[in-house]
């Protein structure tokens, strides 16, 4: 890439520079365009690496406040105890490129690309008319997911939720945590 060993590369903000250039029809640098599978893999293997190839713990700071936000909500629509609840038919998130890796790799759907510009994560619930089970189907970018511990894309809803909880924390464990994984740092330094 004509980069000098001894200089340290950001490969994020290459491939943040790349996909912009790209999303909004830009000039771009063809150096760079010709380096972008290179970019993004060494920007993938990063992320992972930071994410200690999926560790909990890390996990848990990463997505952990989102599941359990997902958990209240997906339980409060499933048994609403207000008529707001109940009348709710729609709950939006949103985030950034980076962010979504995580969700995918707890939920254990990530195909180690990184995601294209306004990709998505849509979960949708589902209430079976007969037997009155909940279900819920998970797609990224428009294609259904199977979620790890799941057996088909439409997944019973008690599965799912044991799926999330696996990372879900509360502001309060999200708080214990922090400062556990601090003081880790403090011990390693």
């Amino acid at each position: 890439m004509g980069i000098d060993g001894d200089k340290s590369v950001d490969f994020f903000l290459l491939l943040d520079n790349i996909l912009a250039e790209q999303v909004h029809n830009l000039p771009s640098c063809p150096v760079l365009k010709n380096f972008q599978q290179t970019v993004e893999r060494r920007s993938v293997d990063s992320l992972l690496f930071l994410l200690e190839d999926g560790s909990r713990e890390v996990l848990q700071m990463s997505v952990g406040l989102l599941f359990y936000t997902l958990q209240k909500n997906i339980t409060e629509a499933v048994d609403p105890s207000s008529p707001a609840e109940k009348a709710r038919k729609l709950i939006l998130y949103a985030s950034h490129d980076v962010t979504l890796i995580p969700v995918l790799v707890a939920l254990g759907t990530f195909d180690h690309k990184w995601p294209p510009y306004a990709a998505d994560v849509t979960l949708e619930l589902y209430e079976h008319r007969q037997s009155k089970e909940w279900f819920v189907r998970m797609s990224y970018h428009g294609e259904e997911q199977v979620v790890k511990g799941c057996r088909a894309g439409l997944c019973p809803l008690k599965e799912f939720l044991e799926v999330l909880s696996q990372y879900s924390v509360s502001p309060e464990e999200y708080n214990n945590l922090c400062s556990q994984m601090e003081g880790n740092q403090q011990t390693a330094s």
